[in-house]
């Protein structure tokens, strides 16, 4: 419930950043990059944060860090193994050297998409857990 509260308060901090009227908004190209397996993550323009006064910018920075602490208690409250799988995963994908554009690597990189959107390696909803299209 707390998540969701923090989750809550830091995309309001957002949206207050953004005052322009809804004429000059623009349509923001459709990025493969922000859709993956049945997932889709939204953009949002957050340019006005420059307009922000000096504390509400300090308000906007604490609730980003609360949010990522409150991230890697997720982690862990989801799956005991949740954190040391995301940390191999993620150190696989930064210092691997072979070749990245073979399917393999794209169905991992779908895969460690997927553990950061879900906060672990079961599904956000069906708490079914899902497994790698990659071979080993």
């Amino acid at each position: 419930m707390k998540k969701y509260f923090l989750l809550l308060l830091i995309t309001a901090a957002f949206a207050a950043c953004n005052t322009a009227p809804k004429e000059a908004e623009t349509a923001v190209e459709e990025n493969d990059s922000n859709r993956f397996a049945d997932l889709k993550i939204l953009s949002y323009d957050a340019s006005s944060i420059n307009d922000l006064t000096t504390q509400q910018k300090e308000l906007v920075y604490y609730l980003s860090q609360a949010a990522l602490s409150g991230r890697e208690i997720t982690y862990a409250q989801n799956y005991k193994h949740n954190i040391q799988i995301k940390r191999t995963l993620e150190a696989i994908y930064t210092s691997y050297t072979g070749d990245k554009t073979t399917a393999d690597w794209k169905n991992f990189e779908i895969y460690l998409k997927r553990v950061w959107f879900a906060n672990g390696i079961h599904h956000h909803y069906a708490e079914k857990k899902f497994l790698p299209d990659f071979s080993q």
